[in-house]
């Protein structure tokens, strides 16, 4: 009897170790939107399974009958970014086993390189550390940073006469600007708050951050605010509330871009400053795809060197004539540029 039962626990074992599924997944490094992700599946241990169910973010995505390779795309309405997939491996109705796998997705396209033109140079307050740059009715509204140096002002930029200037409290650290239905909206870096003014500059109001807990740049599209805050992410600004109610990821076919420092609007795109970078990306602001470079680093070697010069941001958009205004931090000069295709 005692054998009978070695026999009998030996018999179960095998039997336990016979059912237990052994499965290995293969992505690829770098999967992009709107193209083929291939899934290669290693059955280690030759397991009997009919079928696939796969899901991105707890969303069934798709089933399909077995197979040791397949392919499965994630289009634009899945964001750029971090996803997770779950493989669930079934046989006759049972999942025998799960395994999740965590991609990050990148844009489907790579960014064009494109040059510019040099149209004018215009003077610039060297003292003004540059944060946010727009034009409202022919007058270029800018917003500067560092604690007690911040400031909001209405400048004519032919000649970079100073119309009006208000200086915010020595606590804020003044950031990116934009104007919508005649209001100002002016972030504060750290602070977690923001300001309203009116076209002249009178402060009406303040709203709070929430899910975004810095503040960098500011642009409207007419309707609606998108805000940036360091990260690789832009929000979308409710107009009503201020809240944060959608967000986009950039990316390119190979980078997540992070410190997206000012925005402006241009025709349907985002263009950025990256911080520390003296280049504008192109951003969809549909899916956060960049979808084009330029290179402004000679930019840089045109104006004034000085121990406290430091690099570009500030993008201000010309609908009449389509050119773009761009400077810097502590620049003396700034530069109207037509975008060449």
């Amino acid at each position: 009897m005692k054998h009978f039962g070695l026999i009998l626990f030996f018999a179960l074992m095998l039997s336990a170790c016979q059912k237990e599924v052994k499965i290995r997944i293969n992505l690829p490094e770098k999967p992009q939107q709107d193209k083929a992700i291939k899934v290669q599946i290693n059955n280690l241990n030759h397991s009997t399974i009919d079928k696939i169910i796969i899901s991105v973010d707890g969303q069934q995505l798709q089933e399909i009958p077995y197979k040791d390779q397949f392919e499965i795309t994630l289009n634009q309405n899945f964001k750029l970014g971090q996803h997770q997939l779950k493989f669930d491996f079934n046989q006759a109705g049972k999942t025998l086993k799960s395994i999740e796998k965590t991609i990050e997705l990148y844009a489907g396209i790579a960014p064009k390189v494109l040059s510019y033109k040099l149209i004018h140079t215009y003077p610039h307050d060297i003292d003004a550390f540059t944060q946010g740059l727009e034009f409202y009715k022919d007058t270029l509204y800018e917003g500067t940073g560092l604690h007690g140096s911040s400031s909001l002002r209405k400048t004519d930029y032919k000649t970079g006469k100073i119309y009006k200037k208000i200086d915010l409290d020595r606590r804020y650290f003044g950031e990116g600007i934009s104007v919508l239905n005649h209001k100002v909206y002016q972030l504060t870096w750290q602070s977690g708050i923001g300001f309203i003014y009116n076209t002249n500059l009178e402060k009406t109001g303040e709203f709070k951050y929430h899910q975004s807990k810095e503040g960098w740049g500011l642009c409207n599209d007419g309707q609606v605010l998108y805000k940036s805050d360091g990260t690789e992410k832009i929000w979308q600004l409710d107009p009503k509330t201020l809240a944060e109610k959608d967000f986009i990821n950039v990316y390119t076919n190979r980078h997540k871009i992070i410190r997206i420092n000012e925005l402006e609007w241009v025709d349907g795109k985002i263009y950025t400053n990256i911080w520390q970078k003296n280049a504008l990306a192109i951003i969809n602001p549909k899916t956060g795809a960049v979808e084009g470079i330029i290179n402004l680093a000679d930019l840089h070697q045109k104006v004034t060197q000085h121990p406290q010069l430091d690099v570009l941001n500030g993008i201000a958009y010309d609908k009449k004539t389509g050119h773009l205004f761009v400077t810097g931090k502590k620049w003396d000069k700034m530069f109207e540029i037509q975008i060449m295709p």
